[in-house]
């Protein structure tokens, strides 16, 4: 294995030998054929194999015959639009009294409060099922219990030792006592699997098919959404999803997808033109429209599709704009990069973090001053834990909440002085200069092989994603071609042109253009690192390279 670096500061892996296998013998290699199921629906494991399955779905029951009101308390990004769509659309189909209400992302941060509480117990609601209350959330439970509200829980993250006794139902794939085979999966997926036992209960055979069909669409965007690998019970629902979108049901994804469906898609679809619409919607305004959009089939849903990609270009304008500012703030030389702004939008602020992160691959944290505190929204790369370092500062903090590369927290104005003195000094003193981001090679190929009979035999191994992420190509050693700026908005873009007709775009590489332009104006040599799918372009397919990195040599 080679190892070089790129202007992107990766490490670049690879193997010469793969320039004499096939793409099919390499791409074999990754898989382990008795994690995978047929992409049929029969494939799906029982859903009653969930501890409390039987619980809730009875609970439900009741509560449609005494017409009960239900009350679906969700996140506001897409894991959570997702669920609540599920589960909302199929209480309407069955005529249950309910409805749903999501939490403030500034003023009420995540998760199930006691007011929320409060406020469903005024409006007469006996019955709240949870798509972001965690298992661990023992108090607020109780207090529901105490007011004779009872609360469904639907997780999926890690279970504590104590759970909440007071809960009608925890269905949650990690729990210790839970018999469903398959862990791994998406907070959408668990809602599917409430669905689907539901669905066994109201509906005919033929029906309750049918109705899955349909439902596989939204399961499928919220499990690629969540990062979920792509084995078992996620790969048959995301190969399901691919198979039927020409049919979708779901006017808003016809619509979205209406230039690309001549072309053969692939769970990147999610990534790039569905998941940023509905997080656009909470991140700049609220939530509601995206859970409207996916519920609504009517023509009415070509408003809220227009209103929905007005925020998501107002989103990309300003994240774009925020970047720009927090590169010209933070200190490059710290371990710990700090961003602080009056103005960035939160919706947008783990956005920055995010790009500020993957651009120097180190540790990010974006406050905004609202006063008298700061809100926090952190990023980390893969080497790097945002658990360990906050877990030392808890007792400083308002608010916090956070996984190992993702983390949010509120703290005092008076506070923070001292905390960013403390955690600088520690994250400071680490060596991080061998923690470089690798990217490692699936083959060397000349571009006079890329054809679409290439391209048809990579696609057999799809759907690409977590765990098998899409295969990366590397060219060596070219210097006939140009490069340029992609006319575009923003500019963000760079095109390059060689003799052959595919198109090669490097998307938000327009920081390196100089460099690579004087690179190629001087004829030197270079490598060019790319992924490799189909556009079609006014009904015109052609093959597209996406540059993922430029090694100047």
């Amino acid at each position: 294995m080679i190892e070089q670096k790129s202007i992107k500061w990766n490490i670049i892996k690879f193997d010469r030998k793969t320039k004499n296998k096939t793409i099919e013998e390499i791409l074999n290699s990754r898989f382990e054929w008795d994690e995978f199921l047929p992409n049929t629906l029969d494939s799906l494991h029982d859903p009653y194999l969930f501890e409390d399955m039987q619980k809730a779905v009875e609970r439900i029951k009741q509560a449609k015959d005494n017409d009960e009101k239900v009350f679906i308390f969700w996140d506001y990004d897409v894991d959570g639009v997702t669920s609540t769509s599920i589960l909302m659309h199929f209480f309407t189909k069955i005529w249950l009294k309910a409805s749903y209400r999501l939490p403030h992302r500034v003023k009420d941060w995540y998760w199930l409060k006691q007011y929320f509480v409060d406020e469903a117990k005024e409006l007469w609601v006996s019955l709240i099922i949870t798509v972001d209350c965690w298992t661990r959330d023992v108090e607020i439970i109780k207090y529901a219990k105490s007011i004779w509200v009872d609360i469904i829980v639907t997780d999926h993250h890690a279970v504590p030792e104590i759970i909440p006794e007071e809960a009608i139902a925890i269905i949650n794939p990690k729990r210790q006592d839970c018999t469903y085979p398959y862990k791994n999966l998406a907070w959408a997926w668990v809602a599917f699997k409430l669905m689907q036992a539901l669905a066994k209960e109201y509906l005919n055979y033929d029906e309750y098919r049918q109705y899955l069909i349909e439902s596989i669409d939204i399961c499928a965007i919220g499990t690629v959404a969540d990062c979920m690998i792509l084995t078992w019970e996620n790969r048959v629902i995301v190969e399901l999803w691919l198979a039927q979108i020409k049919n979708s049901r779901s006017r808003w994804i016809r619509r979205l997808l209406e230039e690309d469906l001549d072309t053969d898609l692939d769970a990147d679809v999610f990534g790039f033109t569905i998941w940023p619409r509905l997080n656009a919607a909470g991140r700049m305004d609220t939530p509601y429209k995206a859970v409207n959009l996916i519920l609504n089939n009517s023509d009415s849903v070509e408003k809220t599709l227009r209103e929905i990609e007005q925020l998501n270009e107002k989103r990309k304008f300003l994240t774009k704009q925020f970047v720009e500012e927090a590169e010209s703030k933070i200190n490059k030389q710290d371990n710990l990069l700090f961003y602080i702004s009056k103005d960035v939008p939160h919706g947008i602020m783990w956005i920055v973090a995010g790009r500020i992160t993957e651009k120097y691959h180190k540790p990010c944290i974006a406050l905004k001053d609202e006063g008298d505190k700061y809100v926090a929204s952190c990023r980390a790369p893969e080497y790097f834990s945002m658990i360990e370092i906050l877990e030392k500062r808890r007792d400083m903090f308002l608010a916090f909440g956070w996984h190992k590369q993702a983390a949010g927290f509120s703290i005092s104005k008076d506070k923070l002085v001292e905390f960013k003195s403390s955690i600088l000094s520690e994250v400071n003193k680490l060596d991080l200069s061998q923690e470089i981001k690798e990217i490692e090679i699936t083959k060397i190929v000349d571009l006079n092989e890329l054809w679409f009979s290439f391209l048809r035999k990579v696609n057999k191994f799809k759907p690409f994603w977590m765990w098998n992420p899409k295969p990366v190509f590397m060219v060596e050693n070219l210097n006939d071609f140009k490069v340029e700026i992609l006319w575009n908005k923003s500019r963000d873009h760079l095109k390059f042109t060689t003799k052959h007709l595919f198109k090669m775009f490097a998307f938000y590489m327009w920081d390196y253009y100089e460099e690579i332009k004087i690179w190629v104006r001087d004829w030197k040599k270079l490598d060019l690192i790319f992924d490799i799918s189909e556009d079609n372009w006014m009904g015109k397919k052609n093959l597209m390279l996406k540059v993922l990195d430029v090694v100047l040599k």
